[in-house]
């Protein structure tokens, strides 16, 4: 349990800088809405951060993520969903692992741009979440500080879709983006 809850906040560590987490208790996907796409297979490079991914196919229109970075690696599911134009990756620990029965799965939503041998991944934004709940103004998506002050978003699935499609690729929501660069 230990292992799939410190893999995943590895992985979402690569697409935000601040250190604190943007999360979902619900995914951004139902079954129906999952989408494939065989180009982000592969071995994957950020030369800015020194990390790496590599992406597989899994179960059910699942890809496995392996991501290493110099201080950890670790393993988790992902399914690409598409919003309006947009297409996103939502991870989460492995599945297929028992975490007991008190753990809940978080989601870890990404914005995906593929253009070739470039992927470009970029996360909600932290500070966005956080400004608006350390003032009390109302996020446009129910959403909460955990006990480690991560940004919970307890939105419904539909909810949260209807969310994502009405933001604009420039919309502040969105924090730094982790570019990589297919591996030869």
């Amino acid at each position: 349990m230990r292992r799939a809850v410190a893999t995943l906040l590895v992985i979402i560590a690569l697409a935000v800088s601040s250190g604190c987490l943007v999360i979902s208790l619900q995914p951004a996907y139902e079954d129906d809405w999952l989408a494939w796409d065989p180009n982000l297979l592969g071995a994957w490079r950020d030369l800015d951060d020194n990390a790496s991914i590599a992406i597989g196919e899994a179960e059910w229109r699942s890809y496995r993520v392996h991501y290493e970075h110099p201080s950890e690696k670790g393993d988790v599911s992902g399914f690409l969903t598409i919003i309006g134009d947009d297409r996103y990756l939502d991870l989460m620990p492995a599945r297929g692992e028992d975490r007991g029965s008190f753990v809940l799965p978080a989601h870890l939503v990404l914005r995906v741009e593929l253009t070739g041998d470039e992927l470009v991944l970029t996360p909600l934004s932290y500070d966005w979440f956080a400004d608006r709940l350390r003032a009390h103004r109302t996020a446009p998506v129910p959403t909460v500080f955990d006990q480690k002050q991560n940004a919970l978003i307890v939105a419904p699935t539909a909810q949260l879709r209807s969310w994502f499609r009405a933001q604009p690729k420039e919309s502040a929501i969105w924090g730094a983006p982790a570019t990589f660069t297919r591996v030869k």
